[in-house]
């Protein structure tokens, strides 16, 4: 069976499931025409760690990674992958499959790619659909895009950060923040859960602002205050409850 679920694909076979999750990056990067000015290593760590985060949020390890380069190989590409494959030893993903694809016909002025990741988990480790009255929600670190990535680090999640998240035993389900925001993901976790949210969402909190690169994330569990914080030194705010 093939199911979509938020922006994955899962395919379930037998006692375990195939996740399939990707993330671009367009007009980011050091070339003439690029709004957001980087270096590529930068580029390639921020756009592996998106689409990792979907899959690791549910529980599934990394396969196989597909880099799809809008850019020549020589320099840029080579920079980018650089980045991403330290990025991946870095967090004890080494193993995982790279492959992909640049442009070498025609010369390009802005920086665009993509990132396709494959994953496994077995079903009973599978983190959707679990959701159930009285648990809670949180959000790990705060939802920033642009310039504000790199001017606040302290509030911008990881992909070690991730990592915990998907071994973290407390943590029933998790969504990192998409461009679409806080709204609309909590929206989605109660369209599946077949329930609703009593929020509390403080003040300071933009619910409608893009997530940018999974900077947050938003997490439920049991407890109101889950212990994943003495691992993850990032801000947690309390959101409310599932009622």
């Amino acid at each position: 069976m093939i199911e979509k679920y938020r922006d994955l694909i899962i395919i379930y076979e037998k006692d375990r499931a195939y996740v399939i999750s990707c993330d671009s990056l367009g007009a980011i990067g050091s070339k003439e025409h690029d709004v957001v000015k980087v270096d590529e290593e930068i580029v390639g760590r921020t756009t592996i760690k998106v689409a990792l985060a979907e899959a690791l949020c549910l529980g599934a390890k990394p396969l196989v990674i597909a880099d799809t380069l809008a850019v020549e190989m020589k320099p840029t590409g080579e920079k980018i992958i650089s980045a991403i494959e330290k990025e991946l030893k870095e967090n004890g993903l080494e193993d995982v499959v790279l492959t992909g694809s640049t442009e070498e016909n025609f010369p390009s002025s802005m920086t665009g790619l993509g990132i396709t990741v494959i994953s496994r988990v077995n079903l009973s480790d599978l983190k959707i659909k679990k959701v159930k009255k009285g648990m809670h929600i949180s959000l790990l670190g705060y939802p920033l895009v642009g310039d504000e990535v790199l001017k606040y680090p302290d509030y911008v999640l990881q992909l070690k950060d991730y990592v915990e998240i998907s071994k973290s035993k407390e943590i029933i389900e998790a969504v990192p923040v998409g461009s679409k925001g806080i709204k609309y993901e909590l929206g989605i976790l109660e369209k599946l859960a077949g329930l609703k949210i009593n929020a509390n969402i403080p003040s300071h909190i933009n619910i409608l602002k893009s997530g940018g690169p999974a900077t947050s994330c938003i997490i439920v569990h049991e407890k109101k205050i889950p212990s994943i914080t003495k691992i993850i030194n990032k801000p947690l705010t309390y959101m409310g409850s599932f009622i």
